[in-house]
């Protein structure tokens, strides 16, 4: 450790001498010792910076700070140890303070990080050379006037106020009584005088002046900073946030006004939040592209799938989705002990109306009659095409025979109902074979069998009539 690092009790007793008086005082010839006895004997603060660095302190200077030793304090620099909220402010508030004639109330930070509240002056030691100073400091934490004694000391601050990049000003009765150069450029007054004096609310936009026209004390209750728009001598808005607090404890009418100008701030949130909007925008617009890609995409295919399944010109499932629909129809009546049918019908008399009339006429004819089968079954049937003029009607969930002979007996009664053929009436009649699961098959090709045999039996006994498939003879 050189010289220069010790702290100054532990350095030979000519270099504490040098913080003695000279010539003709009689503390000169004191030990270093007495000197230090002296000063720990003394309730306040005493301590010597160098370079901003604490060199010495006394016993009390080590309590107030929360220092247990010498080594926990000396060496930190004293500016380490000033309040947030001043410190910010300037960099060499030391220098600073040398420069005042009186006592200037602070809080600093002690060791355990607690606030104590001091009354510092400091004293400049040239002999020491020129960055040595000697700070004093009343402990005034406790007392009850801090508040005012802080506030009071306004001219002293002037300097660090001054400092500072937000507007800070005084009112006291209404009107504006200081304000700091930060103020005057922000507001880009010509010069203070042109401000003091006023009321503030004189310089916020005119949708805003309400909120210092009343009464002042409702805003330092509210205990937050609220925004505004000051509108400066240019006629120029400013986007600010301001706070209130009371100097006088509340018994009369003076208050600091403190307003922060996040013009460019808000600019810059207000140029993100349109850059996050246009984002969104396009998220939005090319989700929904997606999504109409993909309900186009399905309606595609399930228009694929409706045509490899369905008969072009009635719309009815074809001979493919017939089987399939025939499979599931057995696969119930299997879990459920009952019974489905097969309706194989062939209609009686189209030909000649396909031959005579034209084929657009007989087309006609077929989506007639398809519409028919499907007013004589339930959703849970089904009414194909199986080629021509040959229809199937599958149905299921059936208790006997004659439930499927009823359905039959139907077809016939709509069949047999003249058709308009734009202005023309046509008639058909049909021929059909009906067979059961299980009676007379248990696959469905088996039983689309029975029931085209049986079809093609009414066929040969007079047509336009319905027939049950004879029953196996392991059956009979």
């Amino acid at each position: 450790m050189t010289d220069a690092q010790r702290p100054l009790c532990t350095q030979q007793p000519d270099e504490l001498d040098l913080i003695q008086p000279r010539e003709h005082d009689p503390l000169r010839d004191m030990p270093p010792t007495a000197m230090s006895n002296m000063l720990d004997a003394l309730s306040d603060l005493v301590c010597v910076c160098v370079d901003g660095q604490i060199r010495h302190i006394n016993k009390s200077g080590r309590a107030i700070l929360g220092a247990n030793c010498d080594s926990d304090i000396v060496g930190h620099a004293f500016q380490d140890l000033i309040s947030d909220d001043l410190a910010a402010t300037i960099d060499d508030i030391i220098t600073v303070m040398a420069d005042e004639t009186d006592a200037t109330p602070m809080r600093l930070k002690s060791l355990t990080g607690k606030l104590v509240s001091l009354r510092l002056k400091v004293v400049r030691l040239p002999d020491l050379g020129d960055k040595a100073h000697m700070i004093l400091g009343e402990n005034v934490t406790r007392q009850a006037e801090l508040t005012d004694a802080i506030h009071q000391s306004e001219a002293r601050f002037r300097k660090l106020v001054n400092s500072a990049l937000d507007l800070i000003c005084v009112m006291d009765s209404d009107k504006i009584t200081y304000v700091n150069d930060a103020g005057v450029k922000m507001l880009k007054a010509p010069s203070k005088d042109d401000i003091v004096g006023r009321h503030l609310a004189e310089f916020l936009h005119d949708d805003y002046r309400e909120i210092l026209s009343g009464d002042i004390r409702d805003l330092v209750a509210e205990d937050m900073l609220f925004p505004v728009h000051f509108v400066d001598f240019r006629q120029g808005i400013i986007d600010a946030e301001i706070g209130v607090t009371i100097l006088d404890s509340g018994r009369g009418t003076k208050f600091m006004i403190e307003a922060r100008d996040i013009t460019a701030h808000n600019t810059a949130v207000k140029a993100l939040r349109q850059s996050i909007d246009t984002l969104e925008h396009r998220v939005e617009e090319r989700t929904r592209e997606l999504q109409d890609e993909v309900m186009e995409r399905r309606r595609a295919e399930e228009m694929l799938r409706h045509v490899a399944t369905h008969d072009g010109l009635t719309d009815l499932p074809n001979r493919s989705l017939l089987m399939d629909r025939l499979d599931n129809a057995i696969a119930r009546a299997k879990r459920s002990a009952n019974k489905c049918a097969v309706l194989f019908i062939d209609l009686d008399g189209f030909k000649p109306i396909n031959d005579t009339l034209g084929h657009d006429k007989g087309d006609l004819v077929l989506r007639e009659t398809a519409q028919r089968f499907l007013a004589c079954t339930r959703e849970t049937d089904t009414a194909a095409r199986f080629g021509g003029d040959e229809f199937v009607l599958v149905l299921g969930d059936l208790n006997s025979a004659a439930d499927a002979e009823g359905v039959a007996a139907k077809v016939l009664t709509r069949l047999g109902h003249p058709i308009d053929l734009s202005g023309q009436e046509a008639f058909v009649g049909g021929s059909i074979g009906i067979a059961l699961y299980p009676d007379h098959g248990l696959e469905a090709e088996q039983i689309l069998k029975q029931a085209d045999d049986a079809m093609y039996e009414v066929k040969s006994r007079g047509k336009n009539a319905f027939a049950l498939a004879p029953l196996p003879p392991t059956e009979r």
